[in-house]
């Protein structure tokens, strides 16, 4: 997540007015919290799709070698 100073604008008596203050916090919070859910979702999508081939990989390996009598008594 990024840090960014807030410059709200202010009137006459140079106060900024706290909902403008709140209200753009909350936008840039909502922002920030799409682009990382969106960044999550595709790491989650990439574990799987990874997991997948592991596991389609392992079960190949595993019907591989032909064991004989010997191999298995052990």
């Amino acid at each position: 997540m990024q840090v960014t100073k807030l410059r709200a604008r202010s009137d006459a008596n140079g106060f900024v007015p706290m909902g403008q203050y709140f209200a753009r916090i909350a936008e840039q919070l909502e922002a920030a919290n799409t682009s990382d859910a969106a960044r999550q979702a595709k790491l989650d999508a990439e574990d799987a799709r990874l997991e997948a081939r592991y596991r389609r990989a392992s079960a190949t390996r595993n019907n591989t070698y032909a064991r004989s009598e010997a191999q298995l008594a052990m």
